[in-house]
């Protein structure tokens, strides 16, 4: 974040007794035309057209307020300029307007004593309520605090018994083995030229015919310009401070690298060997491979990964059926016809495929 100080400029009031518009606020302590005090709690932002700059202003903090007759005093006044009355330490200071901010490139606009004195009506009414609940004590019952909190956890705890029942929630059942099946695979490779690529950074050794072609890798940030914003902080002593605060804003960039295309040596799957069955009887067996040059020359060809599923088709009671992948070692316990207990989810309906067991 980067902060610049624009200027100090003068607080603008209105008097509430001639309707003299526009006073200044450092230079105009009372009213030129009728002599009235200046109201601390009536002065306003102006608008950008408005704005009187102050000139080697030396700020020496919020004015107080005259106790005897509530005339602004400066910070450093010992005796009110409005009465005479000292000032003493339990002057109260003036109060700060809120702040104001407008985005890049827009102006401020103008107010009246009427904004600053309805700003202060509700300053008060906020702090005299404040006051009251906090003389009045903890009412009896229940606070909207807890009520709140109340509600919110019996909506999070019907949430939780909801998902319960509806993943959770389970009855054991009976289901009837209608079939059985089993797979197993093996891939026949071969050490065969193969075109491939990588980032040249990553290339594998025993590439050859290399290639080099520029390609987007990732995305950086990139700062972009800046978003800033203007705003008015009020300084309490009939001037306000207007500051220019404004911070990066990026943009996605796309970083290129050189990829490399490339020919390679390498064990290839070329196809894959497959037996099935349905039926425990015999037991499975892996398929046949036969190698038309086994070994580790180019052309050669090896056996690969092997992989092996088993599964079983269910009938429950309802005549639905369910099939599950299971393990061998409950695949082998399987016979069509016999009858196993199982978990199926009440809401769901669902079978679970690991609650298998053979029924006594």
């Amino acid at each position: 974040m980067r902060s610049e100080e624009i200027g100090t400029y003068e607080m603008l009031w209105d008097c509430p007794h001639c309707n003299t518009p526009k006073l200044l606020g450092i230079q105009h302590r009372h009213c030129p035309a009728c002599g009235a005090p200046q109201d601390p709690s009536a002065r306003y932002y102006p608008s950008d057209e408005d704005k009187v700059a102050v000139e080697d202003h030396v700020y020496h903090g919020a004015d107080l307020i005259c106790p005897a007759c509530t005339t602004a005093n400066a910070a450093i006044a010992r005796f009110c300029v409005g009465c005479g009355s000292p000032i003493g330490g339990d002057a109260e200071a003036a109060a700060a307007r809120s702040e104001q901010q407008v985005g890049q490139g827009e102006a401020f606009g103008g107010e009246t004593s009427k904004d600053a004195l309805a700003e202060a009506r509700a300053r008060r009414d906020a702090q005299r309520q404040q006051a009251q609940q906090a003389h009045a004590g903890p009412k009896p019952g229940m606070s909207r605090g807890l009520k709140i909190g109340l509600v919110v956890g019996g909506v999070v705890l019907v949430v939780a018994v909801l998902v319960f029942v509806l993943f959770f929630w389970k009855r054991e059942t009976t289901v009837e083995v209608k079939a059985v099946a089993w797979e197993r695979t093996i891939e026949v490779q071969e050490f065969k030229e193969v075109r491939d690529s990588a980032w040249c950074d990553e290339v594998p050794s025993g590439a050859r015919k290399v290639s080099r072609k520029q390609e987007k890798r990732s995305t950086k940030k990139v700062q972009d310009g800046e978003e800033c914003v203007k705003k008015r902080k009020d300084n309490r002593d009939g001037t306000f401070k207007e500051i220019k605060e404004c911070k990066p804003k990026f943009r996605e960039e796309p970083v290129y690298d050189d990829k490399c295309y490339f020919e390679i040596d390498r064990w290839t799957t070329v196809r894959t060997e497959q037996a099935r069955g349905s039926s425990n009887d015999p037991a499975p067996s892996w398929p046949a491979v036969e190698l038309r040059e086994p070994g580790t020359c180019k052309g050669c060809d090896r056996e690969g990964e092997r992989a092996e599923t088993y599964s079983l088709t269910f009938v429950d009671l309802d005549g639905e059926s369910h099939e599950c992948e299971v393990e061998r070692a409950v695949w082998d316990q399987a016979e069509v016809g016999a009858k196993w207990k199982a978990e199926v989810g009440v809401v769901t309906t669902s079978l679970d495929c690991g609650s298998f067991t053979p029924a006594r």
